[in-house]
């Protein structure tokens, strides 16, 4: 009895150890091996310092350097990827993959955003665009339709470098897409127009010298032109359009800037403001603690001194022309303005003409299309840039507006914006044709022209 009970014992005792070392063996394969026996070539993991074999002190295992961008492993030696330039880390820096439900909805989340981004583009808000677009690249990285557009946008806005950077990642992420030879061409373009802005950066380094001297020439130059009183034909008998109906209107007569609000012009604005903080004639219901400073003023744009000002919102444009002892034009001026008396389409007449007006994306110094002026001498009235006015929008408006010096609703929501924009369709900028934005929307595509109340002699 007492020979089969040590037998037992014993036969215990083995099955305990045999468990407890294959639970060990179990733990032990469950952390990362990162050294190896020179001699047999076994793995071990991080704390083990000799193989449990032949006593041989153990080795490290050579990193595995990989991009963090599209996770391509480099070679030895290597520091940087060869196909962005992204530092290279350890393998073990990089994030595990996603399970497949959340990967999923980061994915639809990202596309909603992506929706939204091209919706604000078609709208051309494209501020609000780049917004949207950037908490999709948050949501999912990897959307190779997502870089293609924003490459798109940011060249738009002259963005050169962020779109060299999404348009680099779209060819990473779409290397067999039918445009890719067209897009690795663009990026070599971008890259030269970077260089050669850094050329003119140089050339505008002292913002405020040339600022002094181009207002000397604008202030001998610019001036405004006189809209005698009388009746015009306004809106249109389309009844699709918000212009519905076609009507006539009687104006007291008006002037009316020659040319939209330059930069050199705005800057002196800016200056004073900084001076005086003074805001008494400041919109009263403007957002509280607003300077006035265009979204984006260090951006080289703004060191043209002839370029119309653009990111400018209603309270920005209402205080400006406050400041010039001026106002903003209701909306019945700009359309007398743009269109004359006979009810044309475009300032010089019935006919498109793309001639006649700046819709190439690209600024351009006011009044550099001659033949685009109205018959009362507004120069870029079409193109350009929007203009706001100093309604309140209603799309109903022309269908009850009264006969004489309408001036718009009484309250809304959205402020009215006239003439299109450098980044318009031909039908956008018609004379009879209405848009409207809220008064606080800083856009690329939208500055101002102001007017005042005169007595004909």
């Amino acid at each position: 009895m007492k020979r089969l009970y040590w037998i037992s014992l014993l036969c215990v005792i083995v099955s305990c150890f045999i468990l407890i070392s294959i639970l060990h063996a179990g733990a032990s394969t469950a952390k990362t091996l990162t050294k190896k026996c020179p001699m047999c070539n076994k793995l071990f993991s991080e704390e083990t310092k000799f193989c449990g074999d032949d006593g041989t002190k153990l080795i490290e295992l050579p990193v595995k350097m990989v991009c963090p961008e599209c996770k391509k492993e480099g070679t030895p030696g290597e520091k940087f990827c060869k196909e962005h330039g992204k530092k290279l880390v350890p393998l073990a820096e990089i994030p595990p993959t996603q399970d497949a439900d959340t990967l999923k909805q980061k994915k639809e989340l990202a596309k909603k955003y992506y929706k939204e981004g091209n919706d604000y583009c078609d709208a051309e808000s494209y501020d609000l665009a780049i917004e949207s677009y950037k908490k999709a690249e948050e949501a999912f990285p990897d959307f190779p339709a997502l870089h293609y557009n924003m490459g798109w946008l940011y060249s738009k806005l002259g963005n050169a470098e962020q779109s060299i950077r999404h348009l680099q990642k779209y060819i990473v992420l779409a290397p067999d897409a039918s445009d890719i030879t067209e897009v690795q061409s663009y990026v070599v373009v971008l890259k030269n127009a970077v260089e050669k802005r850094k050329q003119v950066m140089d050339a505008f380094k002292n913002r405020d010298e040339i600022m002094k001297k181009a207002l000397i020439e604008q202030k001998q130059k610019y001036g405004s032109v006189l809209v005698p009183e009388g009746e015009f034909i306004m809106g249109t008998n389309d009844a699709r359009e918000d212009a519905y109906p076609e009507h006539k209107v009687y104006l007291d007569a008006f002037e009316i800037d020659r040319y939209e609000v330059t930069n050199a012009q705005y800057w002196e604005f800016l200056e004073y403001m900084k001076k005086t903080n003074d805001h008494s004639k400041c919109f009263k219901g403007e957002p509280s603690g607003k300077d006035h400073t265009p979204r984006f003023w260090d951006n080289e744009y703004y060191n043209v001194p002839d370029y119309p000002v653009v990111r400018i919102d209603w309270y920005d444009a209402y205080a400006y022309a406050a400041w010039a002892g001026k106002r903003l034009p209701t909306e019945a001026e700009w359309e007398k303005a743009a269109r004359g008396l006979d009810g044309r389409k475009f300032p010089w007449g019935n006919e498109w003409d793309p001639a006649r007006c700046n819709l190439s994306g690209e600024p351009k110094p006011v009044g550099s299309v001659e033949s685009g002026k109205s018959v009362y001498g507004c120069y870029d009235i079409a193109g350009s840039v929007y203009e706001w006015c100093a309604d309140w929008y209603l799309d109903t408006y022309y269908a009850e507006s009264p006969h004489k010096n309408p001036k718009g609703p009484d309250n809304g929501l959205r402020r009215v914006i006239r003439g299109g924009s450098r980044f318009s369709q031909p039908f956008q900028v018609r004379t009879n044709t209405r848009k409207s934005e809220q008064p606080n929307l800083f856009n690329l595509g939208v500055g101002f022209r102001c007017a005042k109340d005169v007595k004909e002699k």
